[in-house]
């Protein structure tokens, strides 16, 4: 059962999930929630009132951050945290109670907070407005390249360049120690990385610009010791772009 006023149709990239039996208790949750949201983008959040009802939409829906109550019948709060850390060992728990005595047993689950129910307005949306932030942060630094059945997770600033060579359907991506291949163009590649570190130098080439070590007025020499032509009409926009850069940065 969604919540009422599902945010984003269940389909954001941070996916919250809020499990609670007393139904008023999970409106009160779900206001704290929308609270948190706040106009955030990319946001989904779903309740439940019966943990196997969250767990039968697993498959289609991946829970990144979970607030749960402890004291439930059947499945309670602390064996539904156990079961999701073995579905998504990186998922984050938040524990809701109306006892004390289970803040305890809240710590030995580790759960991010536990969070009491008479404190919930005050508490709850700053808890999730700090996780949201660490979630976006982190898929602003990873990225993932590869097909489904083979992905690899590679933080963005490990990869040094990017080549795609005429008329092929894949990528190379350029790290430190490997190259790794994916089916895609070089346009939407540059598209989904940082914006302000990446740039198509030449066709067929994008760079990140934090790995240049030095730019001549035939290209670029990056820190792996590789070397990439600019083309002539791209020539202005990178050395603007490494000047800004290296203006705001340390190098």
């Amino acid at each position: 059962m969604s919540l009422p006023g599902d945010l984003d149709g269940g389909k954001g990239l941070i996916n919250i999930s809020v499990i609670d039996d007393d139904r008023a208790a999970l409106e009160m949750i779900q206001k704290c929630v929308v609270e948190a949201v706040d106009g955030r983008e990319g946001v989904s959040a779903a309740g439940y009132e019966r943990p196997e009802d969250f767990f039968e939409e697993q498959n289609r829906r991946k829970c990144h951050i979970l607030i749960s109550d402890i004291d439930m019948p059947g499945m309670n709060g602390l064996e539904t945290a156990k079961r999701a850390k073995e579905i998504n060992p990186r998922v984050f728990i938040i524990f809701v109670t109306a006892h004390m005595e289970f803040a305890i047993e809240g710590y030995r689950m580790d759960a991010f907070q536990y969070v009491l129910k008479s404190e919930l307005a005050g508490r709850l949306p700053g808890i999730l407005q700090k996780l949201m932030d660490m979630l976006e942060k982190d898929r602003k630094d990873y990225c993932f390249i590869g097909t489904r059945s083979n992905r690899k997770k590679v933080r963005c600033d490990d990869i040094i360049w990017i080549r795609k060579e005429k008329n092929a359907k894949y990528v190379t991506y350029v790290l430190e120690n490997e190259c790794c291949t994916e089916r895609a163009s070089l346009e939407g590649v540059v598209e989904r990385l940082d914006q302000r570190a990446f740039m198509i130098v030449e066709r067929g080439c994008a760079v990140n610009l934090r790995h240049v070590m030095r730019l001549t007025d035939c290209g670029l020499y990056l820190s792996n010791q590789d070397t990439v032509t600019i083309s002539r009409a791209r020539m202005a926009g990178v050395k603007e772009r490494l000047h800004r850069l290296w203006g705001e940065e340390e190098w």
